[in-house]
């Protein structure tokens, strides 16, 4: 029986260095599309429109999309906060280490997707109605930088600690002894409060554009 239990734990760990490796993969391709979104923003916004093609693109082709990928982009945020928070709290260690394998699966699906097509088709419809966002109104300069600070806070305090909170559930004993309680570690609970202020900053990106700060209601320093 040695020969089978030692190929059956050879194979246990195989599957977690894997594991490990593609986790690590998929936040290192996340951290490469944070970059690539973000200095697209910043060319159109400090150098001008581009690529150039996206000036003869018919306005009506990006109209929608912005606020259905800002919705979808929205929801995420505010529905695996939720997702997150609740799992923490029944503390069930399989229920843990399932949602940790998931939740970059999930922002691949829906948050990467969802926020690329708003900020892209975003910044198509900026450049066919103002000629760039250097250009736009307040408002819109508002908005994309609300994005670029989202985006800087979701990658410092939630992409880092995807993989940590992944190992530490992990390494959570899945039978307890008698009288002993599941302890969530303290990754994940810190987790919650970068998680909320995730959904204020959706909150400010959707009150921007309600309000539209600069355009209807000026600014402070403009009066």
């Amino acid at each position: 029986m040695a020969p089978l239990s030692m190929s059956t734990k050879q194979e246990d760990d195989d599957d977690a260095r894997w594991e490990d490796v593609s986790k690590k993969l998929e936040l290192i391709g996340l951290g490469v599309w944070l970059l690539g979104i973000s200095g697209f923003i910043l060319v159109n916004n400090f150098v001008g429109p581009w690529p150039a093609v996206m000036k003869e693109i018919p306005e009506r082709t990006f109209f929608l999309k912005p606020m259905v990928g800002g919705m979808l982009f929205g929801g995420g945020i505010i529905l695996t906060t939720c997702i997150e928070w609740l799992v923490a709290k029944n503390k069930e260690v399989s229920v843990l280490q399932f949602w940790f394998n998931k939740v970059p699966i999930l922002d691949t699906l829906i948050v990467v997707p969802a926020l690329t097509v708003s900020m892209i088709s975003g910044t198509g419809l900026t450049i066919r109605r103002y000629g760039g966002l250097g250009t736009a109104p307040p408002h819109v300069d508002a908005i994309f930088w609300t994005l670029i600070l989202f985006l800087s806070w979701w990658a410092a305090t939630d992409l880092t600690t995807q993989g940590t909170a992944l190992k530490a559930v992990n390494d959570m004993p899945l039978v307890l002894k008698k009288g002993e309680e599941v302890e969530v570690p303290q990754v994940v609970l810190n987790r919650h409060f970068s998680n909320v202020i995730s959904c204020f900053f959706i909150l400010m990106l959707y009150s921007v554009m309600v309000l539209k700060p600069g355009t209807l209601i000026p600014f402070p320093w403009d009066s």
